[in-house]
């Protein structure tokens, strides 16, 4: 199929714009944000090793007592790319109007749908077009795990946060970010401690909001069923991700696009169009080591805060 390649692109995308797309969509994804981003992948398979058994020690009796012998053991997590896509059909009057900052319209669509696939995949719903084999999604697993707390338990939402934290710790598990639906803000804004200082600090600049010391990010609306969860806690660097690929572009001038059922949507060459289509494979899981907390390895790194 004719295409504009990348020399006949260059004026539209340089090379730069492939990674600043990547943390574009780092940026717009909450998961990507919060999760640990693992080595690119060299395979379209790859097994992450998960601590199952910990090592012991113990006093030696006496001065001829034996030593106790010991061992560790890993299982193995592994982890399956999917592909996820854009395909932004741009109109070709709008690429010769040389004024028309093309790139600052498309790209903010492209890193906006890619993030926001990805989150409700690995956060919310199972997508039926991702790979069987990834995990169940986040939010689903942690109450299915049992790590819940409704909020209207404590005498306020921040105690209830509290008590989600401790539910956590008392796992084994340091919470090291909630991620969490914006109208939670404006229920934690107004609650003060005992000497009237706020509890919530709100987000300044950059520097996402926290409470009791824990970053608290927003997802975007509609991240996950609201009547599902108010928020997210958890350990997430047992939450991993990895590119098998930094991601690609190709502009297409010809070909048509169309829906799940065949139907023509554009024709880019009867309509005097073109396609930018970016493309990332990316493959998620996660870890759920054993410690000295959970020597059999119960529990789950993530806890959710329910609605009423």
């Amino acid at each position: 199929m004719p295409m504009i390649d990348r020399t006949g692109a260059k004026a539209l995308m340089p090379d730069p714009v492939v990674r600043e797309i990547l943390t574009g969509v780092r940026t717009q994804s909450v998961a990507m944000r919060l999760m640990r981003r693992l080595p690119n992948m060299v395979s379209g398979t790859q097994s992450q090793p998960v601590l199952s058994a910990l090592p012991i020690a113990d006093f030696v009796n006496g001065d001829a007592g034996m030593k106790v012998t010991t061992n560790a053991m890993w299982d193995k997590k592994t982890m399956t790319v999917g592909e996820i896509a854009a395909i932004v059909p741009i109109p070709q009057a709008v690429l010769d109007d040389a004024q028309y900052d093309i790139w600052g319209e498309v790209r903010p669509l492209i890193e906006e749908q890619i993030g926001r696939v990805f989150d409700k995949a690995t956060l919310s719903v199972r997508n039926l077009k991702a790979p069987a084999e990834w995990p169940d999604p986040i939010v689903p697993a942690a109450i299915a795990a049992g790590n819940v707390v409704t909020a209207g338990t404590g005498i306020d939402i921040a105690a209830d946060i509290s008590s989600l934290l401790s539910l956590m710790e008392d796992d084994g598990y340091d919470v090291t970010s909630i991620a969490a639906q914006r109208k939670l803000r404006g229920m934690l804004r107004d609650l003060r401690d005992n000497n009237n200082n706020p509890i919530y600090q709100p987000m300044t600049g950059t520097t996402p909001g926290s409470i009791y010391g824990v970053n608290t990010d927003l997802v975007a609306p509609g991240t996950w069923n609201a009547t599902d969860a108010l928020a997210l806690a958890g350990e997430w660097a047992n939450a991993v991700y990895a590119l098998r690929q930094d991601i690609t572009y190709q502009v297409f001038d010809t070909g048509a696009i169309t829906d799940d059922d065949g139907k023509v949507i554009y024709n880019l060459l009867q309509q005097d169009m073109v396609a930018m289509r970016v493309v990332m494979r990316i493959a998620w899981q996660v870890a759920n080591p054993i410690n000295i907390d959970r020597p059999f390895g119960t529990g789950y790194p993530f806890a959710v805060l329910a609605p009423v």
